[in-house]
């Protein structure tokens, strides 16, 4: 069973949380062992340990228990740092030889809060920040000093940006994975704004465009030829007896054909040309720079030609059965309106009907060779 969103946030705050109290007992590790190299004493080394240990673990245990939920993330992560730094500046103050230590550990904690914070946010910690450790370092400066320069405590002093730099690390490792899941979501929105565009552009049969947008782009069109006084051509396609298809092989054999359909005149269509379902079985063809009647007659007759040729037994299941189209085709006439130049070629469509299907007509013709099938 897929782990819900919530459940996983609650893991990631433990995870995150349990962190802190790693860091915490890491960082009394290294407070004794300056105690044992006399840097500072035990009681103060303990009293550290006590101090960071037991704030950490008491998040830990609010947050496992779930005690914290209602304040939110942001909340909390905020309760989790000023404790931090209360803890740090008090021993910042209390073991002023081990004030490099303090200092830094406050610096990295800062790294987390990177992650989380908003910009104003981060820069009302960076001013707290500054003023904290300004009056620390102010209060102590009398006692202030390092420990001496052995071989151990050098040591120790190493181990202990060691570590540091394994907590920035870690920041660093949150940013990344941040980073990803930021650049995946783009992928996903990018994706779905892609499908969503298709969806509102597309018949989601037949992936040809949707009336919807046929009928933008024959007004923008026919704009486009006004300006450069071109011409273009459209014509409407109907598949023969599409009826008896639907009924004989049912809907699904129905749609398998309508796909096909357009698989085959898309084949066979210009770069420039637009293909468009018009509604149920019928489709319209816009041809952009079509000079003549008889030229964007050669495109649709390349079209029904294709389609009547084609072995539809291999979209019917075997079965054998011929399908054709027929088409009505109009030439745009200057200032006629994309509903006039559609009527006109739904004419010349019923017309081809008329005459017996599978061939194209050229609306408004006179020669009869014109009306005859190609």
């Amino acid at each position: 069973m897929t782990e819900s969103k919530q459940a996983r946030l609650q893991r990631h705050r433990l995870q995150m949380t349990l962190l802190t109290v790693v860091n915490s007992l890491l960082q009394s590790v290294v407070i004794g062992l300056f105690a044992a190299s006399g840097a500072t004493t035990w009681p103060l080394a303990a009293a550290f340990a006590v101090a960071s240990l037991v704030t950490t673990g008491l998040f830990a245990l609010a947050v496992a228990r779930g005690w914290v939920l209602r304040l939110g993330d942001a909340r909390l992560l905020h309760a989790q740092l000023a404790v931090n730094f209360v803890v740090q500046i008090a021993f910042l103050i209390a073991i002023p030889t081990l004030w490099i230590v303090f200092l830094a550990s406050t610096l990295i904690t800062c790294s987390y809060a990177m992650v989380a914070l908003t910009p104003r946010q981060f820069t009302w910690l960076w001013l707290a920040y500054g003023l904290a450790t300004g009056l620390a370092l102010f209060a102590g400066r009398e006692r202030f000093g390092t420990p001496a320069p052995t071989a151990f405590n050098i040591a120790i002093l190493w181990l202990f940006f060691f570590m540091g730099v394994r907590r920035l690390a870690v920041t660093g490792a949150q940013f990344s994975r941040l980073r990803e899941q930021l650049s995946e979501k783009n992928r996903q929105l990018t994706v779905l704004l892609e499908r969503n565009q298709a969806m509102a552009t597309h018949d989601e049969l037949t992936g040809a465009f949707n009336r919807r947008h046929l009928m933008g782009a024959l007004a923008d069109e026919r704009e486009r030829a006004r300006r450069s006084d071109a011409a273009f051509s459209l014509a409407i396609f109907d598949l023969d007896w599409f009826k008896a298809i639907n009924d004989g092989h049912g809907h699904a054999g129905g749609d398998a054909v309508l796909k096909a359909f357009c698989d085959l005149a898309r084949a066979e269509l210009r770069a420039n040309d637009l293909f468009a379902r018009y509604g149920g079985e019928e489709f319209v063809l816009l041809m952009p720079a079509t000079p003549t009647p008889e030229a964007a007659r050669s495109v649709v007759e390349r079209v029904r030609h294709a389609v009547a040729a084609h072995d539809w037994r291999t979209v019917l299941g075997g079965q054998a059965r011929g399908v054709t189209v027929s088409a009505g085709v109009a030439m745009w006439r200057s200032d006629e309106s994309p509903e006039t130049v559609l009527a006109r070629a739904d004419a010349a469509l019923y017309d081809a009907k008329h005459r017996g299907r599978n061939r194209s007509v050229i609306a408004a013709s006179v020669a009869d060779d014109q009306l005859a099938p190609a």
